[in-house]
């Protein structure tokens, strides 16, 4: 009898070895265990976005005439915050220096040529206005000698002094119509010469306010931003920037959006004002929400290098948080369609998938498992609704081999 009892003993210590064994071997594995709930379902749209300011002050290239193409030679760090006046971009000023010294040592040589042209007009006014204050000498003396009584002179002389008048005084109206002439055409050439130095003046000053445009400096305080090309590259140093390109954007940052990016499957289903959770890919514990605030009109193809075809709209951040939250940080937002109450529902990754059907791992008593048949319904954001199989509050093993979907 005793023996038995040993007998009996000895195989329930090597049940416990077992027991303990497959105990250890299953915890080896990365496993955990999730509850079956009842909760709301959420049916979503899953998309990717980019977080946007609401209110962007965007800098672009100076605009300098006759210049197309602009060279950086300077960026502000991004995410740097910038002062009001302070310079966050520089462009490469060699050909606008270049043109600034040849019109300045053009405005230095009309300015002395314009000098020179007053000199010797001048002169030569003063020299027409001599030889007109001598002819007034010689009229003078000619109309005495004109108008000497004729029984005192000879009818020759007499004639010959009247002849001599009119010839003096014509001689005088000539010498007064070259001082007009000379006048106007003194004050045509100094004109000429003027409006010339006077353009080149303001071609020396716009040339100067140009070099002075080409540090940009920020219209208000904010966070640096630098924009993209149309190859989605962020600008940097050294790269040509086009006449009307954008280089970067001062984000008011209380006011974001989220640029979201949806699969053309999707794009049917969603509408202005549903509601949509929003998780930042960099601190995805803090959920936010929002709302559609508006749809893109047309389809296009994600990128060049992913010919996807997608539709882009735009969400409404209800709660933006301006420590945390910076233009471009990538997002991920759930589309809310519609919802249901107490459905019954699992984490997607806990399903077996099988050929003879779908399974989960039930944990029972003693540490046991039990695979189960289960019977889906609706799946949404890696959750699951279940129609049959399990009940409220069982317990699933999700191992890491598991085949099913991400949770």
């Amino acid at each position: 009898m005793r023996k038995k009892d040993n007998t009996r003993i000895f195989f329930i210590i090597i049940a416990f070895i077992i027991m303990i064994i497959n105990l250890s071997c299953s915890n080896s594995k990365s496993e955990r265990t999730v509850k079956v709930i009842q909760a709301p379902f959420l049916i979503t749209v899953h998309a990717m976005g980019e977080l946007k300011s609401e209110k962007s002050l965007y800098i672009f290239c100076p605009s300098i005439r006759r210049i197309w193409r602009y060279t950086l030679t300077y960026l502000a760090p991004e995410g740097k915050p910038v002062k009001s006046g302070d310079i966050i971009a520089k462009f490469d000023t060699k050909e606008i220096s270049e043109k600034l010294m040849l019109r300045e040592s053009k405005l230095e040589t009309e300015k002395k040529e314009l000098e020179k042209i007053r000199i010797l007009e001048e002169e030569t006014l003063e020299s027409l206005k001599l030889q007109l204050a001598e002819i007034e000498v010689r009229i003078n003396k000619a109309e005495r000698k004109a108008n000497q009584p004729e029984q005192f002179t000879a009818m020759n002389e007499v004639k010959k002094a009247r002849m001599d008048l009119e010839l003096v005084n014509l001689e005088y109206k000539l010498s007064k119509g070259r001082i007009k002439n000379q006048i106007r055409g003194m004050g045509a050439k100094i004109y000429s010469k003027e409006i010339l130095v006077e353009k080149l003046e303001k071609e020396v000053k716009t040339l100067k306010e140009s070099i002075i445009r080409m540090k940009v400096k920020a219209p208000k305080n904010g966070i640096v931003v630098y924009s993209t090309d149309w190859r989605g590259n962020k600008r940097s140093v050294g790269e040509t920037i086009w006449h009307g390109e954008t280089i970067m954007e001062l984000p008011d940052l209380k006011h974001m959006l989220v640029a979201a990016v949806i699969p053309e499957s999707q794009a049917g289903k969603i509408k202005k004002g549903l509601d949509v959770e929003i998780r930042l890919d960099s601190n995805p514990d803090i959920l936010f929400k929002g709302k559609v605030k508006s749809l893109g009109r047309i389809f296009r193809t994600k990128s060049n290098e992913n010919p996807a075809i997608v539709f882009d709209n735009i969400i409404s951040i209800n709660n933006s948080d301006a420590e945390i939250m910076r233009p471009g940080m990538v997002t991920s937002v759930d589309i809310i369609i519609s919802s249901k109450d107490n459905v019954l529902q699992i984490p997607e990754s806990a399903i077996i998938y099988n050929d003879n059907g779908l399974y989960v791992m039930k944990k029972a008593l003693l540490g046991k498992k039990k695979l189960v048949q289960i019977k889906i319904g609706m799946r949404s954001s890696g959750k699951v609704e279940i129609l049959g199989g399990v009940k409220k509050n069982d317990k699933l093993i999700i191992l890491s081999d598991n085949n099913g979907g991400s949770e």
